[in-house]
């Protein structure tokens, strides 16, 4: 099966779904009237888990398939035990309203993350096009 723009742009786009629901929920931690500084928090935790979770693809970039799953499965299972890691240490130490909020968005964040990033790997999978070499990004 050939691989078509749309298909492809929808792949790439995937890619960056998680921040959806995160710029929906600011005005949602405003209205509820909970900390902003927990959405800042939880927003910035997504973009470091994104980059680093690029950053994992492209290192897997050219390795055998078995190789790319592991390298991108350790990333997966290490990024979320970090970040909930910090977010519970927060909790624990610092405020306990900041990091549980956060921690709350931020679940739903990386569960809509993992999913699209399965959905966009499938689509370039399906069409013969290494997920790990697409365009160049990851």
């Amino acid at each position: 099966m050939t691989m078509t723009p749309t298909r492809y742009r929808l792949a790439l786009a995937l890619r960056f779904a998680a921040i959806v629901p995160c710029l929906v929920a600011l005005p949602v931690f405003w209205a509820a009237g909970w900390p902003l500084d927990a959405w800042a928090l939880s927003a910035a935790l997504l973009v470091a888990n994104m980059a680093v979770a690029f950053g994992a693809e492209l290192f897997a970039r050219g390795r055998s398939q078995i190789l790319q799953v592991g390298i991108v499965g350790v990333s997966l299972l290490s990024r979320a035990w970090l970040t909930f890691g910090a977010l519970f240490i927060i909790a624990w130490t610092y405020d306990r309203q900041l990091g549980v909020v956060a921690a709350a968005a931020f679940l739903v964040y990386f569960t809509v993350d993992m999913v699209a990033r399965g959905i966009s790997h499938v689509l370039l999978k399906d069409s013969g096009t290494d997920p790990a070499t697409a365009g160049g990004a990851a």
